[in-house]
């Protein structure tokens, strides 16, 4: 499973780009949003999401480790396929998505081609609680957030944990244990 890529950008079309990794072109899908950040001639670092089916092998490429996870969310959500979780980011931030769906905003999710009312009521009902709205947690914490989260806690018991741990421990993996023993 590929995880990430540093590499030349070689091209860069309407919905993927060719980027140079130790002499192989890797064709990456990616939202319009990256896509308008990579250049080419310049090397680029990509967290990434290898797609195997039986009929496909596709890579998608992501500016942050938070926009990854988002789209791995919406991929969990039944009917929501890597093509439409894609579209999904590229119809505004990542931080703006996760508040549409926090706030269960049908008008951001329905305005994306190929999410319909039912599409949009679903990714809302299973990603609700799940989700963290990093714009409202200090530098840092969005992280440790959703690993909490992936630990089974709410997105509103990680943000209440996380809330009363000093700013010193700056360490991700120390927050999250002191977060940890706050919820015990």
């Amino acid at each position: 499973m590929i995880g990430s890529l540093r590499g030349k950008v070689l091209e860069v079309h309407a919905t993927s780009a060719l980027i140079e990794v130790a002499g192989i072109g890797y064709t990456i899908k990616a939202s319009s949003s990256a896509l308008s950040s990579l250049k080419a001639g310049e090397e680029h670092f990509l967290y990434t999401h290898d797609h195997i089916r039986e009929d496909a092998h596709d890579l998608f490429g992501f500016l942050s480790r938070e926009d990854l996870s988002l789209f791995e969310r919406l991929l969990s959500v039944s009917g929501v396929g890597p093509k439409v979780a894609l579209t999904v980011l590229s119809a505004g931030t990542g931080d703006s998505i996760r508040r549409a769906i926090m706030q269960a905003d049908l008008g951001l999710l329905t305005s994306v081609p190929g999410v319909g009312k039912k599409t949009a009521q679903k990714i809302i009902l299973d990603l609700k609680g799940q989700l963290v709205d990093g714009s409202e947690l200090p530098i840092g914490d969005a992280e440790a957030a959703e690993a909490l989260i992936s630990l089974g806690y709410t997105a509103a018991q990680a943000k209440d944990a996380l809330k009363g741990i000093p700013m010193e421990i700056k360490d991700v993996s120390e927050r999250v244990r002191e977060a940890l023993k706050r919820l015990a």
